[in-house]
């Protein structure tokens, strides 16, 4: 009996011992789903375990979690609108869910962290916290908690469970474009959870639904997007957009409810023929990035398309070439004009250029949720040049937002006015360009607030011409032209008469032949009344979206712009971008001018100097009197460049209300339907319409 006694506390001890060892316990209770969701379950199961998080972040938020199951770095009583700072305890404890069950996690069933995930989620579950913004509530609470829910379904209790539910049913398919993509991934998740596959089929057809062109908001027909009405929303909705979409398609494959094989065509002409082209050198372009004019934004945004672009690798097997080109963010060449958002963009390896306009069509901007409180003129025509892409990296804060690079702007004292997301848009209409896929011309007809202004941007190759005529207003204020506006490297040389200026911090009212800064030339066929600033200036990012500090930061700044005066009345300018230029380049485009320009109120025109590209933007029908010989009887932007054996003519109309356009061309050309008289070919093009009007309409005239 003693024996047994002392055998049977040995044993006991040491299963005891065996059991202090190692804290990971398995638990053996199991989750079953109905046939036809066995495969999504473990999809979504896959998808949420793939995201580990490294374990350090795990550490480093278990430091700060509190025995009542809330974070001491968390204010839970804030309600700010954007970026609700609150919901970062969901994604925290989400974050603790998918290491505990990640194999390669330590903290791999680790039931210490399995307490921990359960007094998280009930802080949460017994507080509902709210914010003022339904998205929240409707969005980012229910796609925050599922993972979770999912991730410890057969741990958690079934009071938990209820009371989930209750904040999961808060999303229901409705609206449009990605709210309606994030409401119904919530659905389908949530449907999933319930065991309900007549739901999970509904969300699913649902969210493939938005996988094709929009009418209204989502992708459009020239592959950029829009949210909020007829605007440009690439980096924001889009990004999201295209984020779920790629998700909603690994979470359904092999599935019943998996995608229509052609969707993957769709994603891979979003991202080859939309995303890739506003990104440059790993930064997104500022002027596709919607409101959000964040901190750190710019590559962030980058770095979530990259993950984008390597998914759809995996997916789209036989397009690999492709998005590795587009994974090198600086390869990519050519002019791209999305007709539908009033947008262009010049690239080469060496450089990135757009323009973001805005019209009676096209919404320039917004202000939500106090995000991009200053960006009035953000669709005025915003000119970005960069050569390295940190030009105008977090620059926001220092901007003078009434001389946005390539604007034209009144410069009265008056606070700039919040834009809400109601569709505020310019008296504008002639807005649009013209891109033969390597070559492009933007316009704008600038129409807003009193002031008016012919303004065109001409993309040929390396140099972009930029002009301006018929600048007038009856505000008794300054009319300025923004040049650039962005950080200060290096030292300004100026250039006037064979004599460089150098050193220069300040300097109002001069007149110079070129200027150099940061590898961009500056050059100024006429000269002008320039004005040039390298001071150091302080800004606020708090000053840009109010979930930001009011704390003071100093930058040095380089701004360069031309003045025309108070009331001006017919004013113009004229200026040449030179991107990777030197002071020996610079000299030599100053004596040997590379354009013929012509700018008046009813026609801007560039031509080559070798007459072999030419550009023509006609405000009236009329005939060109550089270049002569090409003659239009309505409104339009043409693009020529002569080939060995023909014309290349790219012909659109920025109003988009047109049929139909004649034109005439100097020279015996075969077209069809044409005639040859008195030394000219006289043809009709028909433009296109619906959601392709304001698309370019290429064509090859051969030479007879």
């Amino acid at each position: 009996m003693k024996l047994y006694v002392t055998c049977f506390f040995i044993l006991l001890i040491t299963i005891t011992l065996f059991s202090c060892v190692d804290s990971k316990v398995e638990n053996n209770s199991v989750v079953s789903y109905p046939k036809d969701l066995t495969q999504l379950h473990k999809n979504v199961l896959n998808y949420f375990v793939n995201q580990r998080n490294d374990d350090d972040e795990i550490k480093q938020l278990l430091q700060n979690f509190q025995e009542d199951g809330s974070w001491s770095t968390i204010d839970y009583t804030n309600k700010i609108r954007g970026g609700w700072p609150v919901k970062k305890h969901l994604k925290y404890v989400q974050q603790f869910a998918i290491n505990y069950k990640t194999k390669t996690s330590k903290y791999y069933l680790d039931k210490h962290l399995s307490k921990k995930i359960h007094k998280g989620l009930n802080y949460w579950l017994d507080n509902d916290f709210l914010s003022t913004n339904w998205h929240d509530q409707h969005i980012g609470v229910p796609e925050l908690l599922l993972p979770t829910l999912f991730l410890i379904e057969n741990e958690l209790t079934k009071q938990q469970l209820n009371k989930a539910t209750v904040l999961l049913h808060r999303a229901r398919i409705k609206m449009s474009g990605q709210n309606k993509v994030w409401l119904a991934t919530n659905v389908m998740l949530r449907s999933l959870l319930l065991r309900k596959p007549d739901s999970v089929a509904i969300a699913s057809k649902a969210i493939q639904n938005e996988l094709q062109i929009a009418t209204g908001v989502g992708v459009k027909s020239d592959w950029s997007y829009h949210e909020h009405g007829a605007q440009l929303q690439f980096g924001n909705y889009g990004l999201s957009y295209l984020e779920d979409m790629i998700k909603c398609y690994t979470l359904v494959s092999n599935t019943s409810f998996q995608f229509d094989e052609s969707k993957i065509n769709f994603l891979r002409n979003i991202i080859l023929k939309g995303q890739q082209w506003i990104i440059y050198n790993n930064i997104y372009d500022v002027s596709a990035s919607g409101r959000q004019l964040f901190n750190n934004e710019q590559r962030k945004k980058a770095a979530r398309l990259e993950i984008c672009i390597q998914k759809m690798k995996n997916l789209d097997k036989k397009f690999s070439k492709e998005y590795d080109k587009a994974i090198d963010t600086k390869m990519l060449s050519g002019n791209k004009h999305f007709w539908k958002s009033d947008f262009q963009v010049h690239r080469t390896e060496d450089f990135y250029f757009s323009v973001k306009m805005s019209s009676k069509r096209v919404v320039g901007t917004e202000s939500v949720n106090k995000e991009n409180v200053q960006g009035y003129y953000l669709g005025d025509g915003v000119s970005i040049l960069s050569t390295t892409g940190k030009e105008y990296e977090n620059i926001f804060p220092f901007w003078d937002w009434k001389k946005l690079p390539g604007t034209t702007i009144i410069q009265d004292n008056k606070p700039l006015p919040i834009i809400k997301f109601s569709g505020f848009k310019t008296n504008s209409v002639f807005v649009g360009g013209v891109s033969n896929g390597k070559n492009g011309i933007a316009v704008l007809d600038y129409n807003r607030d009193g002031l008016k202004a012919k303004k065109s941007w001409f993309m040929f190759d390396d140099k972009i011409i930029c002009l301006g005529s018929g600048i007038s207003t009856n505000a008794n204020h300054q009319v300025v032209t923004s040049i650039n506006q962005s950080f200060l490297k290096g030292s300004v040389v100026i250039g006037k008469d064979g004599v460089l200026e150098t050193s220069v911090r300040r300097k109002r009212g001069f007149t110079p032949d070129w200027i150099l800064h940061d590898n961009i030339g500056y050059l100024f066929p006429k000269g002008g009344n320039a004005n040039l600033s390298t001071q150091i200036l302080e800004g606020s990012w708090n000053k840009v979206a109010k979930r930001y500090r009011p704390v003071i930061l100093t930058e040095h700044i380089f701004k360069l712009w031309l003045s025309h005066g108070a009331q001006p009345k017919n004013a113009s300018y004229r200026y040449i971008l030179v991107p990777n230029a030197s002071e020996e380049k610079m000299k030599s485009l100053h004596k040997n001018n590379p354009f013929k320009i012509m700018n008046t109120k009813v026609q801007q025109s560039v031509v080559s100097s070798d007459e072999k590209k030419a550009g023509f933007v006609f405000y009236k029908k009329g005939t060109t009197t550089i270049k002569e010989g090409i003659s239009v009887d309505a409104p339009c932007v043409i693009l020529l460049e002569e080939k060995l054996d023909y014309l290349d003519l790219a012909i659109s109309d920025p109003s988009q209300k047109l049929t139909k356009i004649g034109v005439s061309v100097k020279g015996n050309y075969s077209i069809k339907n044409s005639n040859y008289k008195n030394g000219k070919t006289h043809f009709v093009i028909h433009l296109p319409q619906g959601e392709q009007a304001g698309k370019t309409v290429q064509l090859q005239l051969k030479r007879n």
